[in-house]
């Protein structure tokens, strides 16, 4: 397990010298998903369901969560969000959404992606880095942001501010 954690960080270390670039979001991709199978949560990976590219997808408890990664260099905007929002609120009421965005988010991203029913969960590089380091599970992380979510109606809680 500890060789696996350690292999997982070394790739994670590899693929963010190339943040932002195209070659490296689609090997993120698939080092997130060698992640979450390292955790032992069910997945789907990518795959196209009604013409619309879905990054994949993560179960957690009795919820699905499709998930959305961006490997950019700039923080994600609300028509970002907007657009992954569509994709989870088109789907069965028990779905929700996951977005990893390594370079953050824009204080109208996180404002988009809150509010009534909260259906998104946002997620950046800090988060990730709980994850390598052994602070939590994938599965207590997103625990944790679901219950700030359902608490405050807030999709985001950086992870400094755990407590």
């Amino acid at each position: 397990m500890r060789q696996r954690i350690e292999d997982l960080t070394g790739r994670f270390n590899d693929i963010g010298t190339r943040l932002g670039t195209q070659g490296a979001g689609y090997e993120f991709e698939q080092w997130f998903y060698d992640l979450i199978d390292y955790f032992e949560i069910p997945a789907r990976r990518p795959y196209t369901h009604d013409g619309r590219q879905i990054d994949g997808s993560v179960t957690v408890g009795d919820t699905t969560y499709l998930v959305e990664l961006k490997f950019t260099t700039s923080q994600s905007d609300s028509p970002t969000v907007d657009t992954f929002l569509r994709k989870v609120t088109t789907k069965a009421d028990n779905t929700m959404g996951i977005m990893v965005s390594m370079s953050g988010y824009s204080s109208t991203a996180i404002q988009e992606a809150s509010g009534p029913r909260t259906p998104l969960l946002l997620l950046d590089y800090s988060h990730v880095l709980m994850l390598l380091r052994g602070v939590m599970t994938f599965r207590e992380l997103v625990e944790r942001v679901r219950r700030h979510a359902s608490q405050t109606g807030v999709a985001f809680l950086a992870a400094n501010d755990f407590g």
